[in-house]
């Protein structure tokens, strides 16, 4: 006997069919996108999230925010959230300084400054050539007072710092203390992008060349190149080489300014996460004179890394406080609006194949800086700089041993 649906069971039935239909093309579909792009589900739960974050926020919120302020806040979360200290977001602004300031290039008045928080003193180490502070007659050890209408002492640091930066080609009013006379100057400078100081050097003798590295960013080998030069046709007989407070900089550079120190043989090599090397190695060329290494806590990436590799062939003395152990390396990708990711791809390992991860490198003399002179740093004398003093004594002892 046969039995007759009704319209409604028929329709009930259609509807459950186009269910069933539309749960296995959802799943199939979901199957695919996973296949076509890892990571799919992953990211589809990390959007919606932020998705459901921000519908709450615009219809609830009482006050007024800037979106993009808090897209930006969200990434640097999640990059903070991967747990490298070494990577991090960039916003479009910060990405855009940070090229500028990786190409050894310096965007401002040409300054570089060091900032006492304590006593709110920001003094000048170094005053970039043809910059406008240098057409203003800034100096190393002058004080910047204030800028335009805001000054340390009223409305601080950050304050100052943002008034004196601007637009190339504009001019700021800066007011700073001449060291030598103590008198205070109120200037206009005119901002432009000028070369940075990356590299510098000095007698400290008549047979002693001291280098400081500020950084290894791209082109500081140039600089290098330079300034060793200069030293050996002044009779430099031996060298001190000093990367306290170096943060680091390009791999590239930092391994052609090794390569005339070292001998023949590996400078450094880069693993990625997939196991893909790319070995850096020296040629046999190699300068042969008495050589120090000054380091300390805040010798970073490529200023530990340059210690390390002089150490472990033996061709200079590392004199200071233990570095910070860092052993990966960092570049920039940029995103689509603009903005970027500093990420740690690489890890790096010493011509011994040495990571220095967690251990840094460690001083074959040991000597302490006090809290005091730490504060002091770039403006102590040499004869107030202990370990600089440590530095030439074993010079000193390796000349007499020759």
């Amino acid at each position: 006997m046969s039995k007759s649906v009704s319209r409604g069971t028929a329709a009930a039935l259609c509807v459950l069919t186009a269910v069933a239909s539309f749960n296995v093309s959802y799943a199939l579909i979901q199957r695919q996108n996973e296949a076509a792009l890892p990571g799919y589900e992953a990211n589809n739960a990390i959007y919606g999230k932020l998705g459901e974050i921000r519908g709450k926020v615009d219809s609830l919120y009482v006050g007024e925010y800037d979106a993009q302020d808090a897209v930006d806040m969200a990434c640097v979360g999640y990059m903070a959230g991967v747990g490298d200290r070494w990577s991090g977001y960039l916003s479009k602004e910060e990405y855009e300084e940070n090229q500028l300031s990786f190409s050894g290039r310096s965007s401002g008045i040409g300054v570089y400054t060091a900032y006492d928080a304590a006593n709110q003193r920001l003094r000048i180490l170094e005053v970039y050539e043809g910059s406008g502070a240098a057409e203003a007659g800034m100096r190393k050890g002058d004080e910047i007072l204030g800028a335009e209408d805001k000054t340390l002492a009223a409305d601080g640091y950050d304050a100052v710092i943002d008034t004196i930066r601007g637009e190339e080609g504009t001019d700021v009013s800066v007011t700073f203390r001449q060291a030598d006379t103590g008198r205070t100057v109120t200037a206009s400078m005119t901002r432009r992008e000028v070369d940075a100081t990356m590299v510098s050097g000095r007698m400290l003798d008549e047979t002693t060349g001291y280098i400081r590295f500020y950084n290894f960013r791209q082109h500081s080998e140039e600089q290098f190149r330079k300034v060793l030069d200069s030293l050996l046709a002044q009779g430099a007989e031996k060298l001190v080489f000093d990367v306290r407070n170096d943060p680091g900089g390009a791999v590239d550079s930092l391994c052609k300014i090794l390569d005339p120190l070292l001998p023949k043989g590996k400078i450094m090599t880069l693993r990625t996460k997939a196991g893909a090397e790319k070995v850096y190695e020296s040629d046999a060329d190699c300068l042969e004179l008495p050589m120090v290494v000054l380091v300390n806590a805040d010798s970073i990436s490529a200023a530990e890394f340059f210690a390390a590799a002089l150490q472990e062939y033996g061709k200079a003395t590392v004199v200071g406080m233990q570095t910070i152990g860092k052993g990966y390396s960092q570049r920039t990708y940029p995103l689509s609006d603009g903005s970027a990711l500093r990420l740690s791809d690489q890890a790096y390992y010493t011509p011994k194949g040495k990571s220095l991860i967690g251990t840094g490198v460690t001083p074959d003399v040991t000597v302490e800086l006090s809290d005091e002179k730490t504060a002091r740093f770039y403006f102590l004398s040499d004869e107030e700089d202990d370990q600089l003093a440590a530095a030439r004594a074993v010079l000193e002892e390796m000349s007499l041993s020759n």
